[in-house]
């Protein structure tokens, strides 16, 4: 090829050089196709190879949890973890498997909750910080169970700070709400858990705390009650709460 197209540049001008000129570029033509042919479909094998893999990377993936189902888990856990510390052997379930956007968008939930004393639900809410709160419920009568005669010391540990979220805070804020309007200064809880004030020197009791913590406790509820701003002290067998009027 390159011998005619050195001819056409040195042939007498009589000869025909646009003819040699236009076999010499053919001929040059057809040599770089030649060699860039088998680079074009070498690629092109490379490529369909890939291609032909990507599914096989894609089926396993399909085994990995979504980013909703690894969410879910863990909100599951947190509501467990809460409902352990305030009673060790709960267990739950939803009353109806909720849509993930309702729980991120600060709707309520609700669970349908087991040995949880004489609740037998919950709602829960999550904060924009993504912390959740607890609310006990009763819904349907409970027959109550007859106290048990075992060794106080097999009873399983309580978490007064959670014990005050989930069962005593929301009752007792009610009651120091109520009191507090009808010029009441102070309550009483004693150790099985009743809620009294004293009509002169006798005891009239306006509610109860389920499953309130031993004497063993009490010191770290004076802390906690201390928070909400109510004066505690120990008075025999039982704790006065007192607030400013």
């Amino acid at each position: 090829m390159l011998v005619l197209f050195l001819a056409a540049l040195f042939v007498p001008q009589d000869a025909n050089r646009l003819l040699i000129a236009g076999i010499a570029l053919i001929g040059i033509g057809v040599t770089l196709f030649s060699y860039l042919l088998p680079l074009f479909t070498e690629r092109l094998k490379n490529r369909e190879h890939k291609l032909r893999k990507r599914p096989e990377r894609t089926r396993h993936l399909e085994g990995t949890p979504d980013l909703e189902t690894i969410l879910w888990r863990q909100i599951k856990f947190q509501i467990t973890g809460k409902l352990k510390e305030a009673f060790p052997d709960a267990t739950w379930d939803f009353v109806k498997e909720p849509p993930l956007s309702q729980i991120l968008d600060g709707e309520p939930l609700r669970i349908r909750t087991r040995n949880t004393g004489s609740y037998n639900f919950a709602e829960i809410l999550m904060d924009a910080r993504g912390s959740l709160t607890l609310q006990m419920m009763t819904i349907e009568s409970l027959h109550k169970k007859e106290p048990s005669e075992g060794n106080p010391d097999s009873r399983p540990a309580v978490n007064p700070k959670s014990w005050y979220s989930l069962i005593g805070k929301p009752l007792l804020m009610e009651l120091v709400g109520d009191l507090q309007a009808r010029g009441y200064e102070k309550l009483f809880i004693n150790e099985q858990g009743d809620v009294y004030i004293l009509n002169g020197t006798e005891p009239e009791v306006r509610g109860k705390l389920e499953h309130f913590p031993p004497k063993d406790y009490w010191g770290e509820l004076t802390e906690i009650f201390t928070e909400d701003e109510l004066t505690t002290e120990e008075t025999g067998q039982a704790l006065e709460l007192s607030w400013i009027s």
